[in-house]
């Protein structure tokens, strides 16, 4: 968390008046924002999937599915677009999950359902006690509609699939939940994360921690990664820096406005993370911050240099680009995620308590109750799963009281987090843009290579470049990327594309103007 005398002392304070200041500046301190970032259920049947099974509707569903995979081997793509009555198209895509869940039925950028053609014996040798399906909700749809919405609309889809093959369902349960707590309110991670303090504030039963640092200059590093416990336990907490991991994977833009929108970040803290995702390099942090000063500073003398460094006639080394940047501007708030992945071995144990009557919700009642009491599971997750508490005072550590970041974790509002409908859009739009933009640089400078390529080195207008692209374009190249497009356009989910962002007066350039049929650059031969 950025502190505001730290802001205060800063060259861009001195440059922007307070209306301009607050604008770029503000933000809610010490903030806390708590959702379930990853979602598992499982669905039981009530047919006989087991290998000798003679259930008319499972053998129907299973030489579907036989005859639908079978066109993979027909070059038909990476996958097969299906519909079923009351759902949008889900895309069949080759995949295994779990070993034996080898049908996967996806909705783009929504949620996976998985589906075993075939489960074994129960111990008894009996029917099998192993669900057919399990949902994976993907956590973009978690974090823009909430998870009851999205438990609702997913279970909608496995209702159908259920419905056109005449199967029934039996019950439902959790298999997975990551409950996480995205916060601004460190502001120095390395400090309070090192080894000797996280050491005497840990309260666990995990016997060891994976600590991973990452250099910055040649001096100071960052801690952006800790872990207790593995992934396959019953429980495995992640606590690392979510600001860099949404800059480096490239992906999840989107919660930049989220936090935005939320307080945990304020509109300068924004600016520098989207040039460095435009980059996928966090080690542009710096360089944004200069950035931005040659954006919004006064100084003229410093304007010149920060001009020298983004166009690379300057240069300087880690450790003086870093101390330029914290002179011009203040750091940007860092954004940690404290994650509880929990599975369905742990989860099964507990003691629901019944807030609610929701027996009326039928097969679905058990997933209800589950999220009713995600207060009370948080609490034991936070108290007695991991706990930091004071580095100093009573011997025992277990008896000291938490420490004041633990404190403001456990006090966190949990509410189904979800973003307005107001808000929907512009998160669609920006997302949309964005990753936009970055495709559409890429096209550029691919274009401009591929006239190097084939022409030497030249000093043609880009134009030129582009016109030329197209032109060697032939029947197969035309064929390859309407398969391409349709293939990708199969990847996204129809309900976040539904409308365009980029108006026609934005198109500046054509190859022939339509009204006079003359071309609109020389073709130089």
């Amino acid at each position: 968390m950025v502190l505001k005398r730290e802001i205060s002392q800063t060259q861009i304070s001195n440059d922007l008046d307070d209306q301009m200041r607050n604008y770029w500046f503000d933000f809610r301190q010490k903030k806390f924002l708590h959702n379930i970032d990853t979602f598992y259920y499982s669905v039981k049947l009530q047919e006989d999937f087991t290998d000798d099974s003679t259930d008319s509707a499972v053998l129907f569903f299973r030489r579907y599915f036989e005859q639908k995979k079978s066109l993979f081997n027909r070059n038909y793509g990476d996958s097969i677009p299906l519909e079923f009555d009351g759902c949008d198209v889900l895309n069949l895509r080759p995949c295994t999950f779990a070993g034996f869940f080898s049908i996967c039925l996806e909705c783009p950028e929504w949620f996976d359902i998985f589906i075993s053609p075939v489960v074994p014996h129960g111990s008894d040798g009996g029917l099998s006690v192993t669900c057919e399906i399990v949902v994976q909700i993907r956590s973009y749809m978690l974090w823009i509609y909430g998870v009851n919405e999205s438990f609702e609309r997913s279970y909608e889809y496995v209702k159908a699939i259920c419905n056109y093959f005449d199967l029934h369902v039996d019950y439902c349960q959790e298999n997975r939940i990551d409950y996480c707590w995205h916060s601004n309110y460190l502001s120095n991670p390395e400090k309070f994360f090192s080894l000797d303090n996280f050491y005497k504030m840990r309260v666990d039963r995990f016997k060891d921690a994976l600590t991973h640092s990452a250099k910055v200059g040649s001096e100071d590093y960052e801690i952006d990664y800790i872990s207790l416990g593995k992934r396959s336990d019953k429980v495995f907490i992640r606590i690392y820096l979510k600001s860099k991991e949404v800059v480096e994977k490239n992906y999840k833009p989107w919660f930049f406005k989220i936090w935005l929108f939320n307080g945990l970040i304020n509109r300068y803290d924004f600016f520098v993370y989207e040039e460095c995702y435009k980059r996928k390099s966090w080690k542009y942090l710096d360089m944004a911050r200069v950035a931005f000063y040659h954006q919004y500073g006064a100084d003229k003398i410093k304007l010149g240099l920060c001009k020298k460094l983004l166009d690379g006639t300057a240069t300087m080394d880690d450790d003086r680009l870093k101390k330029f940047a914290d002179m011009l501007t203040p750091k940007v708030n860092l954004i940690m995620n404290v994650e509880f992945q929990t599975m369905r071995k742990h989860s099964k144990s507990y003691q629901l308590a019944p807030f609610k009557d929701n027996s009326s919700k039928g097969e679905k009642q058990r997933i209800y109750d589950y999220l009713d009491n995600r207060r009370i599971i948080a609490d034991y997750l936070t108290h007695y799963v991991l706990r930091l508490v004071e580095p100093s005072g009573d011997t025992n550590k277990s008896r000291r009281d938490y420490c004041a970041f633990w404190k403001a974790l456990r006090s966190c509002r949990m509410v189904d987090v979800c973003v307005a409908p107001k808000h929907v859009k512009l998160i669609r739009q920006y997302n949309r843009q964005l990753n936009g933009n970055i495709m559409k640089k890429r096209a550029i400078n691919a274009a401009v290579v591929y006239g190097l390529y084939t022409r030497g080195l030249n000093k043609d207008n880009v134009i030129q470049d582009f016109v030329e692209a197209l032109c060697q374009l032939n029947d197969n190249d035309i064929h390859e990327a309407y398969r391409y497009k349709q293939k990708k356009a199969r990847q996204f989910n129809a309900d976040e594309l539904a409308e365009t962002y980029v108006s026609d007066a934005t198109h500046k350039y054509e190859i022939v103007n339509i009204d006079t049929g003359e071309l609109s650059i020389p073709i130089v031969p």
